[in-house]
């Protein structure tokens, strides 16, 4: 069970969702507003993804999971911006006709705010990454 789940369906298929996502940038071009830079190290399992916030911080996340253009993981290694610690989400991707249902959730340890706080703010940010990937797939 997760402590944050959004599930939504997506309208692009699977396997152009699957590549935006594991191509692991883009990120900045889904959330301008909130991003100042991205740069990806590497591809694949083990890639590296350094996001700079515009509010300030760094988030580094590296990629540990791509199978079967269905699933897709991530944890962070570095983090000086969010208020957790911990984190490991999982991106689980469905066919639905020319459609997918996408499922992100994660678990963590709020880290400088309660859980209660935390919940929402992650739910809103992987609603609009999911709401945004068709400007990177």
């Amino acid at each position: 069970m997760y402590q944050v789940l959004v599930e939504k369906t997506l309208d692009l298929p699977r396997k152009k969702a699957f590549d935006a996502l594991v191509g692991f940038g883009g990120l900045d071009k889904i959330l301008p507003d909130m991003i100042s830079s991205l740069e990806v190290s590497g591809s694949g399992i083990g890639a590296l993804r350094t996001v700079k916030l515009k509010d300030g911080g760094t988030v580094i996340e590296r990629l540990d999971v791509a199978h079967n253009d269905c699933i897709f993981a991530y944890t962070i290694t570095f983090n000086d911006a969010l208020p957790i610690k911990n984190y490991c989400a999982v991106v689980t991707l469905e066919d639905d006709g020319n459609k997918t249902i996408a499922r992100w959730g994660s678990n963590w340890e709020a880290d400088g705010a309660s859980a209660d706080d935390v919940r929402p703010m992650l739910a809103d940010l992987y609603g609009a990454l999911l709401d945004g990937l068709h400007k990177i797939a």
